[in-house]
């Protein structure tokens, strides 16, 4: 989702009415993804806690930032808008 956002995602609005269609907003397959390296962190076992509930969307926010960062590290470009202009992610 994060990726998505930073990489090819378009959701133009016009007074805040989306004007693209689902099939537009340049969401990825599963064949565009890059390679992710997941690491799993274990669960908790506390009496006392109940365990990571909706928790999954926080981890997005700081991936376009993440993603712009290594961009600007790799080419020194800096790029100030999203989906991030100049990648091979780009669509056309």
């Amino acid at each position: 989702m994060g990726l998505g956002y930073a990489l090819r995602e378009k959701f133009p609005l016009e007074k805040g009415v989306p004007t693209a269609r689902f099939g537009t907003l340049g969401l990825f397959r599963s064949t565009d993804m890059p390679e992710v390296e997941v690491i799993l962190v274990g669960k908790n076992t506390s009496s006392l806690g109940y365990g990571a509930k909706g928790v999954g969307e926080i981890a997005s926010i700081p991936t376009a930032p993440a993603v712009t960062s290594a961009y600007h590290r790799f080419d020194g470009k800096v790029r100030l808008s999203l989906p991030l202009a100049d990648t091979p992610y780009e669509k056309a």
